[in-house]
């Protein structure tokens, strides 16, 4: 009789731990990475970057929101998701609300293309593109590149090549504009990005 409760209690725990397993896994591991976004040395805005892994992949989210004065209130909110499985891009979106308009742009991988209909401020693009893609701007908030990547700018749906110009900073050429990365220790401190206005810089917090 011992026996038999004692193999009995063993059977339900292990079916517990199981259960615990397998809606872990499901449920995800998330980490998260906060940022100030700083103007002429003010901060105008914060940015949270997510990465949750799960069984189905990975998942890259960065939300920000920017409010200052320019001739008037400025204000930005920004989300961009990238979605990878098997370590490939399967779609991306952005959505930007701004005093500008609304934009959304989406990335879709379609059997052997990516589909493009991006859009923001006096710009679209619908080109496709006929690569598997790897990396986007999204992954460099959690994962220090290497020079000559190729990666995605889910925003503009365009293509862009990472270049090493020191140790541990790295550019990106976005739409025209220059976006510089700077890391210490494979973390992701600082990023520079220029403007047709003033470039401004997104900061990581410490607490």
């Amino acid at each position: 009789m011992t026996v038999k409760k004692y193999k009995s209690a063993s059977f339900v725990l292990i079916q517990f731990f199981l259960f615990i397993g397998i809606f872990w896994n499901s449920y995800g591991q998330t980490q998260t990475n906060k940022y100030d976004i700083v103007l002429a040395g003010f901060t105008i805005g914060s940015m949270q970057a997510d990465k949750t892994t799960t069984a189905k992949g990975v998942d890259y989210q960065i939300h920000s929101k920017v409010e200052f004065w320019f001739f008037g209130k400025i204000h930005v909110e920004f989300l961009q998701k990238a979605h990878y499985e098997n370590g490939q891009l399967m779609r991306a979106t952005t959505n930007s609300d701004s005093n500008r308009g609304d934009f959304l742009t989406t990335v879709t991988w379609n059997k052997d293309h990516y589909d493009v209909d991006a859009n923001s401020y006096k710009f679209h693009n619908e080109e496709p593109i006929n690569q598997i893609i790897k990396a986007s701007t999204a992954m460099l908030y959690f994962h220090e590149p290497k020079d000559g990547d190729v990666l995605i700018s889910e925003n503009f749906g365009m293509l862009t090549k990472v270049r090493e110009i020191e140790k541990g900073v790295y550019e990106i050429d976005v739409n025209g504009n220059m976006n510089r990365f700077h890391y210490e220790g494979g973390v992701l401190q600082k990023v520079i990005l220029e403007n047709n206005i003033k470039n401004y810089s997104i900061k990581l917090k410490v607490d």
